[in-house]
């Protein structure tokens, strides 16, 4: 019952902060349709370049991921996000984010069809997916929290999931579930905007909870969280 109490208090400090931090920055929301405007554009023109052209979008790809990152780390260690934050962000990450996509497309490109021409092989293969998702989860959150290099990313979220899922992933199925709903209300014309645009400052605040329970469970163990609520720490 303990842990139960311990858990739902670092909810509540958690989604309470994250909160306030997204709408404080609510102006953050705006990269979000500078990022889809700027892979559409290089969607356009990335065909005619052949196999240099998935490689650019790609690239582009990352470089939108890695710049988001680093906006989500501004508002989690320092609760504001500056124009100059974002324009120097698109390089911060990349190659963080091209590793890790990297060794995901190595994996699948050769075991996925090796797996499949196994029996129940559709089945094994979404098992395996499953497992990436869930032992892989906390990736984003170590690229801009945790520096490491892109081996070390996967073994270090591992890790981290294997000692804290119990914490980590109810917060992350509500938020999700929140997402969604938000997504699924039907809507038409201009109200279709709004809609992106809250969606867009949700998905902030999804990552801005993510980043601040990330920080509250890493180094720290059920006993010491225990503790630190007793003592209303």
């Amino acid at each position: 019952m303990e842990w139960l109490l311990v858990t739902l208090d670092i909810y509540r400090r958690v989604f309470s902060r994250a909160g306030i931090l997204a709408v404080r920055n609510w102006a953050v929301l705006g990269s979000v349709f500078v990022y889809s405007a700027v892979m559409s554009a290089t969607g356009i023109f990335a065909p005619m370049l052949g196999i240099a052209g998935g490689f650019l979008l790609s690239l582009v790809w990352a470089a939108c991921v890695g710049s988001f990152l680093y906006l989500v780390e501004m508002i989690v260690r320092t609760s504001r996000v500056s124009l100059e934050d974002f324009r120097s962000s698109f390089g911060r990450y990349l190659w963080d984010v091209v590793g890790v996509a990297f060794l995901s497309w190595i994996f699948f490109s050769l075991a996925t069809p090796a797996i499949l021409q196994m029996p129940q092989g559709r089945l094994i293969l979404r098992c395996i997916q499953l497992a990436i998702f869930v032992f892989f989860n906390a990736v984003p959150e170590l690229i801009y929290l945790g520096h490491y290099t892109s081996v070390q990313l996967l073994s270090e979220s591992y890790a981290f999931v294997a000692a804290n899922w119990i914490e980590w992933f109810p917060a992350n199925i509500a938020a999700a579930l929140l997402l969604y709903a938000a997504a699924s209300v039907p809507l038409n014309g201009a109200a279709t905007y709004a809609q992106a645009a809250l969606l867009g400052l949700l998905v902030y605040f999804v990552m801005v909870m993510r980043g601040l329970l990330f920080i509250e469970l890493q180094g720290s163990t059920h006993r010491g969280r225990a503790f630190k609520y007793r003592s209303g720490g």
